[in-house]
């Protein structure tokens, strides 16, 4: 490939043109650019057998993280790793399931969680919260966009600013009666560096104007998840979702003591964040003995709202803690739109967010992360002990 064409998209996906490439490579080898010594590669390849057959899955190596996108499950990230940092956690359900084993309406609306292994979903566009009635609508958990397969997919590899790979879909979740909406995504990572970002817009394709909901479910188990793991955030406050929540008096609810015996029931923070001036804030799961972590960056004009999801059951049960900035908490919509926290956007408005996933691979990133959050930790956290449920 030539030096001065390798920033041109390469099409891998087009609906409105019956385009799907199925298989497809392309490295810093055959481009004959390593920046900085780096070795990177993009490819494409698509998933056989059982519940995973026809998923088609582009696999990203920076030179320094991995990870793994599926255009068919959302554009979802379903894992990445840094050397020997994993970023995910062990599912029950071990395989990327295609759209078309998963109905979810099934178990009462629980359907969603019939292929729940990722690393990195979206919950929405319509709603983001647990099964729900509301009004003449009935919600499914965490909405319908995670299982929606990208209508378009195209790579580009970027040589300044920075080198960068970028990975865009678009996503359709529209029908007959109901949301029409379209997510447009970017999910880049520069070359050689242990990071990748989400680029988000979701955009009203009606002529009307129309609610929406997005929520990015960031999933961690071992072995950033353990006994005296912590989750750190410039916390403005925080409250307990239900009565489970609250059974610690709010006590150490940021702090990891599983994995737990059959029988736990998983536990759910919600909060809001202090930022900087430009509105910019992190979140940190940081490992128990200090020498790893996991940082969230976002912008809370964007995702004003932060909850922390623990499940700390046994590890076959689905070992794992969720960090998920949103527009919104996961609750009833009904429950959120009374509260004012579910955005509208007119006909043919769009809603723009952005997130970024860093993993810090050693104890002096990890404190620098801790002393920049302090540093937007303008006042003492206002902890409620009522539940909001």
């Amino acid at each position: 490939m030539a030096h001065d064409a390798i920033e041109d998209p390469i099409l891998l996906t087009d609906a409105t043109r019956n385009v799907s490439v199925k298989e497809w490579k392309i490295s810093s080898e055959e481009a004959g650019i390593a920046p900085d010594g780096a070795k990177w590669s993009v490819s494409k390849r698509v998933l056989a057998g059982g519940r995973q057959e026809g998923v088609e899955i582009i696999d990203v190596d920076n030179g320094v993280m991995k990870f793994t996108v599926a255009p068919t499950r959302g554009f979802q990230v379903w894992k990445a790793n840094v050397g020997d940092l994993r970023l995910g956690w062990d599912s029950p359900v071990t395989e990327i399931v295609h759209p078309q084993f998963v109905n979810l309406a099934e178990r009462g609306g629980l359907g969603w969680l019939n292929g729940f292994g990722e690393w990195v979903s979206r919950c929405g566009l319509e709603s983001i919260g647990p099964p729900c009635q509301d009004g003449n609508r009935t919600h499914t958990l965490h909405g319908r966009i995670n299982y929606l397969p990208a209508s378009y997919v195209e790579v580009r590899i970027e040589l300044a600013p920075v080198p960068r790979i970028v990975l865009r879909g678009v996503v359709d979740e529209s029908l007959m009666f109901g949301p029409q909406l379209r997510l447009t995504t970017e999910i880049s990572t520069e070359i050689g560096k242990p990071a990748l970002s989400f680029d988000d817009t979701v955009t009203n394709l009606s002529d009307a104007p129309q609610e929406m909901e997005s929520l990015y479910h960031a999933n961690f188990g071992p072995p950033l998840l353990g006994p005296g793991a912590q989750f750190i955030a410039p916390v403005k406050k925080v409250a307990p979702r239900d009565s489970r929540a609250a059974e610690g008096q709010m006590k150490a609810w940021n702090l990891y003591t599983g994995p737990h015996p059959p029988g736990y029931t998983e536990e759910v923070y919600l909060m809001e964040l202090h930022a900087d001036d430009a509105g910019m804030t992190d979140a940190l799961l940081k490992s128990a003995d200090g020498t790893k972590g996991a940082l969230v960056s976002f912008n809370i004009r964007e995702l004003p709202f932060m909850t922390l999801w623990k499940n700390e059951a046994t590890a076959k049960s689905g070992y794992v803690t969720g960090l998920e900035p949103a527009t919104s908490f996961p609750l009833p919509k009904p429950v959120e739109r009374d509260a004012g926290r579910v955005p509208k956007l007119n006909g043919g408005e769009s809603y723009s967010s952005k997130v970024k996933f860093s993993a810090l691979i050693s104890g002096a990133e990890v404190e620098n992360a801790i002393a920049s959050i302090g540093r937007l930790q303008r006042t003492a956290p206002k902890v409620e002990i009522s539940p909001v449920l």
